[in-house]
């Protein structure tokens, strides 16, 4: 909900899906493009191009009601209503024998786009809905429009630091990764650990309120998605798609899961400039998935958003900022640099203020895959809870489901290696000489 509602904001657009009165001035309109994230009606109303999927409506309820300008004919929602019970092998098999449902209301969502070219996908890799459902989303996308559209990701992992009430959280992740591996192009990394962290870092909240923490967490989230698309969103001569922007950040199809940071956006950083901020997103505190080490960069992309940018700010502390990130040996060294436009809609006490967002392919995604991993084994060598995702309490089908599962933990090992391999200095190298021996 968050996300759409910034979308909305940033582009002049009341909840109902009514253009605000400004929003309809000739030069406020030529400088921004609704049309490519919503549908404008012959009512002159704009409903976003999205499909809300959920076996429990609560959450889905709630968006509908605050944005009533979501279309409610691309709302699906479970009959029964009782959710998947935190099981991927829940939602899958819901999403499976609902799959024609599922993609009836993409189709019809994408007729009526006159140039489709991305697929985005909102989950988690760890609930029942979240990893089951979009698995099994994953797959349908791919069988049906393979490589002919780019299918990015944004997931929310579940933490580390707690013992988690889903018991099987290990196993629904590693399921839903096995997809995200094989099926997604880039993959960009939300960790509750580290969103926990940030939220008392810049709001200073204690989550003693459960429903603020969450909105908190989501005004996080929200504002780096929605600030990634502000170069095509606010037409400039940089960066005109996400396939533009995913192709300078993932050098190989093995190294696509991506970090965000964010600078500090609230109150007490009135007074940082084009360089400060540059400076604050290569702080690991700001980093939305879990640092433990000080990572290795492949590339790294800021964006700064805002107006009047100071080009001199910008190229001092882009050198600054080279200086300091320790890049793997064969990458190019380059941090490159996004002049993002403030939305002219948004009412803002500092008319100065920068919006400071980094996406970048780093190392730290090592240490959150590792400690799946070792979630995962400290339940399977146990055989616990196996019955959860198996058909029959016939071994046969424990050994099918067994071989699933470390099927799974291999595709994940496998970018592990990936990510510790292009560390080297051959990196590169190596690639060519394996396609060489194919």
């Amino acid at each position: 909900m968050q996300y759409w509602n910034q979308l909305a904001n940033d582009h002049g657009i009341n909840p109902d899906g009514a253009i605000e009165q400004s929003s309809t001035d000739t030069t406020n309109a030529q400088s921004h493009r609704p049309e490519i994230f919503f549908n404008l009606s012959d009512q002159s109303k704009y409903t976003p191009r999205s499909i809300l999927i959920d076996l429990e409506p609560s959450v889905v309820n709630k968006v509908t009601h605050a944005l009533p300008m979501v279309n409610p004919r691309n709302v699906h929602l479970s009959e029964k209503g009782n959710g998947a019970a935190n099981n991927w092998s829940n939602g899958y098999s819901y999403g499976l024998s609902h799959q024609e449902d599922l993609i009836n209301l993409i189709d019809r969502e994408i007729d009526k786009c006159d140039n489709f070219n991305n697929f985005q996908l909102f989950h988690s890799v760890a609930g029942g809905t979240g990893s089951g459902v979009g698995s099994l989303i994953l797959e349908t996308l791919n069988d049906r429009y393979g490589s002919k559209k780019l299918i990015n990701t944004f997931l929310i992992f579940p933490s580390n630091e707690k013992t988690s009430d889903v018991v099987v959280q290990p196993y629904n992740t590693i399921l839903t990764l096995k997809r995200l591996i094989d099926f997604s192009d880039a993959s960009i990394v939300f960790h509750n650990d580290a969103l926990n962290s940030m939220e008392n870092l810049l709001f200073h909240n204690s989550r003693h309120q459960s429903d603020a923490a969450f909105e908190l967490t989501n005004k996080l989230i929200s504002n780096v998605c929605a600030n990634i698309s502000n170069p095509f969103r606010f037409p400039n001569y940089m960066y005109s798609s996400y396939e533009s922007i995913f192709s300078s950040l993932i050098p190989t199809p093995d190294l696509k899961f991506l970090s965000a940071s964010i600078a500090p956006f609230t109150s007490n950083r009135h007074n940082m400039n084009e360089y400060d901020i540059i400076l604050e997103l290569l702080n690991d505190q700001y980093k939305m998935n879990r640092v433990t080490e000080i990572p290795k960069y492949i590339s790294v992309m800021n964006y700064l958003i805002g107006n009047n940018l100071s080009q001199q700010e910008i190229r001092k502390g882009a050198l600054k900022a080279r200086q300091r990130i320790d890049f793997v040996p064969w990458a190019s060294s380059s941090v490159q640099m996004v002049n993002g436009k403030r939305p002219a809609f948004l009412k803002t006490e500092n008319p100065k203020q920068i919006t400071g967002v980094q996406l970048s392919n780093n190392t730290s995604i090592i240490d959150v895959f590792k400690r799946i991993i070792k979630q995962y084994e400290l339940l399977v060598k146990r055989e616990a809870y196996i019955n959860s995702y198996t058909e029959s309490n016939a071994r046969e089908e424990k050994v099918r489901v067994l071989e699933m599962f470390n099927e799974c933990r291999e595709s994940i090992m496998n970018v592990i290696d990936e990510y510790q391999s292009c560390q080297l200095v051959n990196y590169l190298n190596d690639e060519i000489f394996d396609e060489d021996e194919l």
